[in-house]
């Protein structure tokens, strides 16, 4: 068998397997981000409007929620923070939940 029969055989069998390789491999990172935006929507953590602390001293409230991009209003500058959903998981967010009489008494 000469090599063009070779590598028409390889392609024609297994050319999906290494498009998908190659897709894989070009659009890794913008996969990466989409699946962390895409978790960070889903989880029940934080939500639009929740007040959180940003590395335990930044009050901020959570303004606007995308698969890419999360906007936050900082109280003590009046500013908007955006930050990719990918650097989430690296800061330390905090969110304080209101004392709730009922779990205090019992």
């Amino acid at each position: 068998m000469n090599p063009e029969d070779l590598i028409k055989e390889f392609f024609g069998n297994y050319g999906w397997a290494f498009l998908a390789g190659i897709f894989a491999l070009a659009f890794k990172d913008a996969i990466s981000k989409t699946w962390n935006g895409f978790l960070f929507m889903v989880g029940s953590d934080f939500d639009v409007d929740d007040v959180v602390y940003i590395k335990g001293n930044k009050k901020a409230r959570i303004v606007r929620q995308s698969i890419f991009k999360t906007t936050f209003y900082l109280y003590d500058c009046h500013r908007k923070l955006i930050v990719p959903n990918d650097r989430l998981w690296t800061m330390d967010i905090e969110k304080f939940l209101p004392d709730d009489e009922n779990l205090t008494n019992s």
